[in-house]
């Protein structure tokens, strides 16, 4: 048997070898180079066809065609001969083969501009004709037009109903001038541009309710008995029987006031604007007297009327503003300078004069009143040319002149409004006219033609919401406005802006409603 010594002396054996086999290891790893990677690019080479491929296999695979093999030979064969050849014939071919491409270049893009090309098509839309597609609907054809394939019948309706997009015509262009840039520069520094429109449609209008004129104030009084844009501007002016006027600039979101004026006591009836926007006048029904305010020097000045003028409850400008043209009482009419606010002549109706026009070219003045005729006064002579019967009409109480000095409008007690030919109406003594409107029952109070001559607002304090649009020349009243949603409560007072982009419209409530018409422009 194995004694204990031996055992010890085998275990002491085992450890020292395996020390000296570690020892021999650990040697050789310490004395092993190390070796630096060394970039191959044949070897990158070579794994980049091995997992990607070959390019040209790929296109070759893709094409399948022998002629693209030949082409790419005969390119090959034709760079080498040219390489082959002198340095300098080389480079006079390439600039020569370089002066022809650009002459090319450029008769390209004169001669052909670069047209627009539809985003996507179906190809299923040539396929279905108008008949095939009433049968897959169970419909069937009423009218036979020219239109054969359904997707042209679908456009057709389309452009009856809304018109032809702008973002539908592919090859748009735009013409820029320096009219443009000027109008620009207009719009931005708060003056108006006179805009370029279509004819306006009859049937419904395109209108929108916007922020009221005068949102920020409410201080005008319950009855807003004057609302008017400024002739060259984006302001307006609203006042009303608290005295006091407001001026905002109207841009149909935030209509922020410019300026309010409070007159003590001096409930206003009528403010308007004169010729070159610079002054206002203000008049009231309680007073022998007027204030005028100056916009370019904030002044404010009592001006006392003349002797026989016991107030301006009601008054007019005339275009040119040179006149001022004032109802009196017993049919006096009185006219004024706007520059002095003195006495010029008073002309002398059979009857009260309810209401007053000028015409376009400030020559004549239109009256009529409590009776059944109009008189047209000349300016020059201070003379009545001519009496003029108004249809149907007892008592009148408001006349409008279009800008155009095409039609006269006349509203009566009664709720009738007679549209004339301007033309007849200053020479026939019985004239007919050219329509006879009777969509309110109550009296005309107030009436105002757009700017463009396309749009008459007829409106009568006695009634809520009697209030109504009517398109010229067709002389039909649009349908759309307003609708059973809309309170306007009693309207006083119309105006359109110079541009007919929005129309204002005053009540009893203390309001200066503001609405876009949105076939016009901004302003």
């Amino acid at each position: 048997m194995e004694t204990n010594k031996t055992k010890r002396q085998r275990k002491n054996s085992n450890n020292s070898s395996t020390s000296k086999d570690n020892i021999v290891e650990k040697s050789n790893f310490l004395t092993k180079k190390k070796y630096k990677t060394v970039y191959d690019s044949e070897e990158e080479a070579r794994l980049e066809r091995a997992v990607f491929g070959d390019a040209n296999d790929v296109i070759e695979n893709l094409l399948g065609d022998d002629d693209f093999k030949t082409n790419v030979k005969e390119e090959h064969s034709f760079v080498t001969k040219i390489d082959d050849s002198d340095s300098d014939t080389n480079r006079q071919i390439s600039d020569s083969d370089n002066d022809d491409e650009d002459e090319d270049d450029c008769d390209s893009i004169s001669d052909s501009p670069r047209k627009k090309q539809k985003a996507w098509v179906d190809e299923d839309d040539n396929q279905y004709s108008v008949e095939d597609a009433f049968q897959a609907q169970n419909r069937k054809l009423k009218q036979a037009g020219g239109e054969k394939k359904y997707t042209q019948l679908l456009s057709k309706k389309f452009e009856e109903i809304y018109g032809k997009p702008k973002w539908a015509t592919l090859d748009k262009e735009r013409e820029i001038d320096s009219d443009d840039s000027d109008s620009e520069i207009l719009r931005h520094s708060n003056h108006t541009v006179i805009s370029k429109s279509k004819k306006l449609r009859k049937g419904t209008i395109d209108l929108k309710a916007v922020t009221d004129i005068n949102r920020k104030t409410h201080q005008e009084g319950p009855y807003v008995s004057s609302i008017q844009f400024h002739p060259t501007s984006t302001v307006s002016l609203v006042a009303g029987s608290s005295g006091v006027l407001s001026l905002f600039e109207i841009d149909g979101k935030e209509n922020n006031k410019l300026h309010s004026l409070k007159f003590q006591k001096f409930p206003i009836n009528t403010a308007r604007f004169l010729k070159d926007g610079t002054q206002i006048i203000v008049g009231s029904m309680s007073f022998a007297h007027c204030f005028t305010y100056d916009l370019i020097s904030g002044s404010t000045r009592k001006v006392s009327l003349p002797h026989g003028i016991t107030n301006m409850k009601k008054f007019e400008v005339s275009p040119d503003g040179k006149y001022i043209a004032v109802c009196g009482r017993l049919g006096d009419i009185h006219l004024l300078s706007s520059i002095t606010k003195e006495l010029i002549y008073t002309f002398k109706m059979n009857k009260k004069c309810n209401a007053l026009a000028f015409t376009p070219d400030s020559q004549k003045l239109i009256t009529n009143g409590e009776c059944s005729e109009m008189y047209v006064w000349d300016m020059r002579n201070h003379m009545c040319n001519h009496r003029a019967i108004d249809d149907g009409c007892l008592s009148a109480a408001s006349i409008a002149i279009s800008s155009s000095g095409q039609f006269t409008a006349t509203g009566s007690k009664q709720g009738v409004v007679n549209i004339y030919d301007t033309n007849t109406m200053l020479k026939a003594e019985n004239p007919t006219p050219l329509k006879m409107i009777t969509n309110l029952v109550t009296s005309i109070t107030s009436l105002k033609f757009n700017p463009t001559s396309e749009i008459l607002a007829i409106a009568s304090s006695k009634k809520k919401n009697a209030f109504k649009l009517v398109h010229l020349p067709s002389f039909t009243v649009f349908s759309n406005f307003p609708t059973f949603q809309t309170k306007i409560w009693n309207p006083l007072t119309i105006d359109f802006s110079p541009n007919s982009g929005f129309l204002g419209v005053s009540n009893n409530k203390g309001h200066a409603y503001l609405y876009r018409l949105k076939h016009y422009g901004n302003y």
